[in-house]
């Protein structure tokens, strides 16, 4: 008589900070997920004492990892992936809601492809009309950008196909490659705090070989920044900070200085688009490029190129 075969085991990580209704939607859609075993922690980064209760009251189930100051996304990720052990890791933003089949299509996408580091579905915005990314590219300007952002999702590949990275979002990451980066197989930078922490590990990831994939035959739905709009000058100056530790660890300093004028240009695009107080952006964070880069002076293998564009239709 033949067995049925063991269901791929899967941890899924939440980082929260007063998610409210957004956050449960997001774990009932995870504990509604079919063909996986699967658990789920929340990693909570201090929120407000009733939300903690009513994770307490609503999802009994749910580990819940609590810290009574925020450790950013990137820290708390970390967080989150060192207290579990499954071979396959979903990090899903508390503002996601992913499809039945999510994690399930993402396990065998990873059991199929042994290259692969990490792989996402198709995040598509809150109401489904229009693609939110299925994967990282990168510009001429030094920018992680979401793949196939604000278009239609009948624009997207109906086939699995290789991005040059996965975002944060709604993505699995299998463990073996996570364990393979120092320090400790976190993952994650810490100091990065939010914003890049999941481009600059797909570039590390990368540069260790991994591959990665975005499987569109499985969904899910983003609210969007529903930390960061609370504070947009703040999520700028991340941003723009966080590039540029990107650029200086992972590729090479001559592709940096061939770039130069258009990596600039790409900030004040950026400050220009906060108004008056997008000005301060560039003053407080230029000055503190040279020492950027050389933190990451001895960084061996890095990059002589952007990561080349996913072809339209590509597949794995």
């Amino acid at each position: 008589m033949n067995r049925p075969l063991p269901l791929p085991d899967v941890d899924a990580v939440i980082v929260n900070l007063d998610g409210g209704d957004s956050l449960f939607a997001a774990i009932r859609a995870l504990e509604a997920q079919e063909g996986v075993d699967l658990s789920i922690v929340v990693v909570d980064n201090g929120s407000r004492p009733e939300e903690r209760e009513r994770l307490a009251r609503e999802a009994p189930r749910v580990r819940v990892v609590a810290f009574s100051r925020n450790l950013g996304f990137a820290g708390a990720a970390n967080e989150g992936i060192a207290r579990t052990r499954s071979p396959y890791v979903l990090l899903v933003n508390n503002d996601a809601t992913v499809g039945a089949d999510y994690a399930a299509r993402l396990a065998a996408r990873l059991q199929l492809d042994d290259r692969l580091a990490a792989v996402q579905g198709l995040v598509l915005s809150a109401d489904g009309t229009k693609v939110d990314g299925a994967g990282i590219a990168w510009t001429d300007r030094g920018e992680a950008v979401p793949i196939f952002s604000g278009a239609p999702p009948g624009e997207v590949p109906r086939e699995p196909f290789e991005v040059a990275g996965v975002s944060a979002t709604a993505a699995m990451f299998r463990r073996e490659a996570l364990a393979s980066l120092p320090p400790a197989g976190r993952g994650f930078d810490g100091s990065y705090f939010a914003y890049y922490e999941d481009a600059d590990l797909s570039l590390r990831l990368a540069r260790a070989g991994w591959r990665f994939a975005c499987d569109p035959r499985t969904a899910a739905r983003h609210e969007g920044s529903r930390t960061g709009s609370r504070t947009p000058f703040r999520k700028a100056l991340w941003t723009a900070r966080n590039r540029w530790r990107t650029l200086f660890r992972n590729f090479q300093p001559r592709r940096i200085r061939g770039s130069l004028g258009r990596l600039l240009r790409a900030d004040l695009a950026h400050a220009r688009s906060l108004g008056w107080r997008g000005a301060a952006i560039p003053l407080l964070v230029w000055p503190k490029l040279p020492l950027e880069a050389l933190r990451f002076r001895e960084e061996l293998g890095r990059l002589d190129e952007w990561p080349a564009p996913v072809p339209a239709g590509g597949k794995t």
